[in-house]
């Protein structure tokens, strides 16, 4: 996730793509480090309460804390996945315009990178955390890295097929809340009120739904996510809480269905991943990109936020995929923007700012980091504070707060003696390494190439090419 960003004047000899490039400056883009920080905490913010999984006394809730609750959804739920989304597109667009700057043809070794962080999200997936997005991005990032070699014509279109293809697939995922046959409502109404669900609405929920109890936890912890825990204790999850290694068993026997997000994850990634790079491209984050953050605040913020909350709070029943994956992308940039535009005329960050940035600059550490301290501290594997603790609103927000703290102190004492952080040197190590070994073949074969190419120029009578 992190990336070195070193942008300056780009070259425009190598691939179409290499059209007006971003931006003269020296050093890294401090927005891009604080929007990656931000997009790593939100998104804890958003998974805590699958870690918390429910406490066995549970306050009913008041009327403050249901508004509370409300609130916390409203601003976590699908926002900052999506700000995350959006972050790895401007990512790859920088490293391709690294590459071009270096005189390096695009694709060079991306698809590399792309592997290693498959293969990053495979591991945390496996022994860490179910709700993994690192592997959906990577084989995002597999096409889209093709896609950047495409003209700047091509690239817009397959963008809005992209995003075409999003709306019309939350649309046919949507149909069977629509068209609600009494399947779905009971899941809903487990859902507005999570900490109340017993075994016996779990087996009925399952038996509507066709699928299992430990299936209808998993769907509801990934909608209540962030929004005060789940009822049941966190043993029932999908994959089992008491012992780490039987964990890993049950993410491992139910591999298929713990990943049933990452098509969601592809198709959307497609359209925000070129947005992503389109932007940063275009601009957004340089003094020229004014106009250009002003219009896309005002989709953020303007047409977004009001949809967003708007149908959260009276069609949430029925719009509840259309919220996660789309809605709450147009509030992300909404925020995109915002943090461009404070950032935009060569501000530093300050206390709160560097401390956010830090984050971001270990942000694949930080994200598998995240998940590796909620889980021990509290699965029942680890210290199990979820089984012994009254859980409810306000210690939703203070395991967060906890949990970020340790993230905003070790990013901070790390970065102190070391330039990266510790899983991004495994990955930069992991990657030169392959590079090692591959480049000679790949220099024999592109020298292959070359030969026949001047064999043919000869044979037609023409000059060979240099």
């Amino acid at each position: 996730m992190s990336v070195d960003v070193t942008p300056t004047k780009v070259s425009t000899k190598d691939n179409a793509t290499s059209t007006s490039a971003s931006p003269a400056v020296q050093g890294r883009l401090a927005a891009l480090d604080v929007l990656r920080g931000i997009a790593i905490l939100g998104t804890l913010a958003m998974n805590i309460g699958i870690f918390l999984g429910g406490a066995p006394e549970v306050d009913p809730l008041t009327p403050l804390d249901g508004a509370i609750t409300t609130f916390l959804g409203l601003i976590t739920d699908g926002k900052f996945i999506g700000l995350l989304t959006i972050m790895f597109g401007i990512g790859l667009e920088i490293q391709r315009q690294s590459a071009v700057r270096k005189g390096e043809t695009w694709l060079g070794s991306y698809p590399w990178r792309a592997a290693l962080l498959i293969l990053d999200g495979l591991l945390n997936y496996l022994f860490i955390f179910e709700f993994d997005v690192l592997m959906g991005y990577g084989l995002t990032a597999l096409v889209v890295c093709v896609v950047l070699t495409g003209s700047p014509r091509v690239q817009k279109w397959v963008m809005g097929i992209g995003v075409a293809a999003h709306l019309a697939v939350l649309s046919l995922m949507s149909l069977p809340v629509v068209m609600d046959d009494g399947r779905y409502d009971m899941l809903s109404r487990l859902g507005q009120n999570p900490q109340a669900v017993t075994p016996e609405q779990l087996a009925e929920a399952a038996r509507l739904l066709d699928t299992t109890p430990d299936r209808v936890l998993a769907l509801l912890a990934a909608e209540g996510g962030g929004a005060g825990g789940i009822g049941p204790a966190p043993e029932n999850l999908l994959s089992p809480t008491d012992s780490y290694w039987e964990g890993v068993v049950g993410r491992f026997t139910n591999f298929w269905s713990g990943r049933g997000e990452i098509p969601i994850m592809f198709v959307m990634g497609m359209g925000l991943f070129l947005v992503g790079a389109f932007l940063y491209r275009a601009g957004l984050f340089e003094e020229r990109g004014a106009r250009l953050r002003r219009w896309v605040l005002i989709v953020g913020f303007g047409i977004g936020l009001p949809l967003d909350w708007g149908t959260r709070l009276w069609l949430g029943e029925y719009t509840g995929m259309f919220n996660r994956y789309f809605t709450s992308a147009l509030v992300a940039f909404g925020l995109l923007a915002l943090v461009a535009a404070f950032y935009a005329g060569g501000r530093r960050p300050g206390r709160v700012g560097t401390a956010v940035s830090n984050v971001g600059k270990m942000a694949l550490t930080c994200y598998i980091g995240q998940n590796l301290i909620a889980s021990i501290l509290f699965y029942n594997w680890g210290f199990g504070l979820a089984q012994h603790l009254r859980w409810g609103v306000w210690n939703t927000i203070l395991a967060w707060a906890f949990v970020s703290a340790i993230l905003l102190v070790f990013s901070a004492l790390w970065l102190r003696r070391f330039r990266r952080g510790p899983v991004e040197w495994l990955w930069h190590a992991s990657h030169a390494w392959i590079m090692a070994r591959t480049m000679p073949f790949v220099e024999r074969v592109n020298a292959r190439k070359a030969a026949r190419r001047a064999r043919k120029e000869v044979a037609a009578g023409r000059p060979a090419a240099d």
